[in-house]
């Protein structure tokens, strides 16, 4: 018999004389995944090995397991005869992440386990942390609710077919939605609704790409409901708008389609972590727009994964998604990066993100930058894309050739042949090594 490969979370031992790795896979596969299986007696290729299984065997086993995983877990052991072979069974799960085999934190990474990052670690304990069901707390008064908001949301939702209430009630209308409890209004209403200004939008627009000369930066509190127009506002009003005109009126079309900078921007409320003081960012730089949410992507998905395949939304806060649903900022659960796909490729838009420790950064790349960068002290011989890595490197000398790229939508390849033209004609000169050095301005 053979019992498949080995994956992320399925893994393969000969023997119980390999109990020391086994017990590190179980705790590295939980810290990435929660849960997995792993089977002693079966080769590396899935094929059924077998081995002499006593009470002993399994007694020592359980108490390893016990004594050199923390925290404890308790995983569920089975013999099995598989013909003439037997063969164990251990399958187990855990929600207290971070967890260590013999003191050593590990993560899974294909069918490997390897050391965890101060990053990977600062993340499971973040997430373990938010995972406390903070949605559901109880911990506000329904007089700490702004009415003038809350009844716009009634008449959006009632309009759009996505709540059936007759008349407005202040707290019928919050207890339809599971965002009060024993006349308490929950975490989750506070932060759509509340009227004490409960999250913090940042906002600003800078010189260059680099997040060094702003030209405008502010803080905006408010609740979530309001906090998203608020963001998809001032985009809307820093980034290019082209008129064409058609056959009754004129037409006024931004560079970057608003609906699929309001797709990410819900993205980054509905799935931000609230359990300290949050801040969501908006930046807007020459060549690209960044929005950042303080909330990490799952580890195992990107973006792509949620365009191209079958998959359901994670909802880090679902009570928050539900309520953005009835309202229509939300669509089909899962399907924003699909419509924000689309509404980008049907318009040229290139798009990209980073995911860290922190949170999760979404960027639009803005196609226009050339028409940001003037020609500099008359240096007419230079192309559009010299002369725009030419401003780069006398804002930042040390910029890196990843940042050159994005600044002008080219290929890293690309970037390097322009540094040797600017090199070669004079302008610039490189000081020291590709790690260490950084780019002289000469004329």
């Amino acid at each position: 018999m053979n019992f498949g490969i080995e994956s992320e979370i399925v893994e393969f031992k000969e023997s119980t004389g390999e109990k020391h790795e086994a017990l590190e896979s179980i705790a590295a596969i939980i810290n990435k995944h929660g849960y997995g299986t792993l089977y002693f007696g079966v080769k590396d290729n899935g094929d059924a090995k077998g081995q002499i299984i006593t009470d002993s065997t399994i007694k020592d086993l359980t108490d390893s397991i016990f004594r050199d995983i923390e925290p404890r877990i308790i995983p569920t052991i089975e013999h099995l005869d598989i013909g003439d072979k037997s063969i164990l069974k251990v399958t187990f799960s855990g929600t207290q992440v971070p967890y260590s085999a013999f003191g050593k934190l590990l993560i899974r990474v294909g069918t490997q386990n390897r050391k965890m990052s101060r990053d990977e670690l600062i993340r499971l304990v973040k997430e373990f942390n938010y995972s406390l069901d903070w949605e559901d707390k109880c911990n506000h008064e329904i007089s700490e609710i702004n009415d003038e908001d809350l009844l716009h949301f009634y008449e959006e939702a009632v309009g759009c077919g996505r709540l059936s209430m007759n008349k407005y009630d202040k707290y019928a209308l919050l207890s339809t939605l599971g965002l009060c409890k024993h006349d308490k209004v929950l975490n989750a209403g506070y932060a759509l609704f509340g009227r004490n200004g409960p999250i913090s939008l940042k906002v600003a627009s800078f010189a260059t790409d680099e997040k060094i000369t702003f030209i405008d930066l502010k803080e905006i509190r408010g609740n979530i409901y309001c906090l998203i127009t608020e963001a998809v506002d001032y985009i809307s009003k820093n980034i290019h708008w082209r008129a064409e005109i058609g056959k009754q009126r004129r037409i006024e079309i931004p560079e970057i389609p608003v609906m699929a900078i309001r797709e990410m921007i819900i993205n980054a409320f509905a799935h931000a972590n609230y359990q300290s003081d949050p801040q969501i960012e908006v930046n807007i730089h020459p060549g690209k727009i960044t929005i950042f949410n303080p909330g990490a992507f799952p580890d195992n998905l990107t973006p792509n994964d949620f365009i191209e395949k079958d998959i359901s939304s994670i909802k880090r806060n679902p009570l928050i998604l539900s309520v953005l649903f009835r309202c229509k900022n939300v669509e089909q659960s899962g399907t924003g990066f699909k419509r924000m796909n689309q509404m980008c490729k049907e318009n040229n838009i290139a798009w990209d993100y980073c995911n860290s420790a922190y949170g999760f950064y979404f960027i639009f790349l803005r196609n226009n930058v050339q028409a940001n960068i003037q020609a500099t002290n008359g240096k007419n011989d230079l192309s559009d894309n010299e002369r725009i890595i030419y401003e780069k490197l006398k804002t930042n000398n040390k910029i890196q050739k990843f940042e050159l790229s994005i600044a002008i939508n080219k290929s890293e390849k690309t970037v390097q042949r322009v540094l040797v033209s600017l090199i070669q004609k004079g302008f610039v000169k490189r000081i020291g090594n590709n790690q260490y050095g950084y780019w002289e301005i000469i004329k």
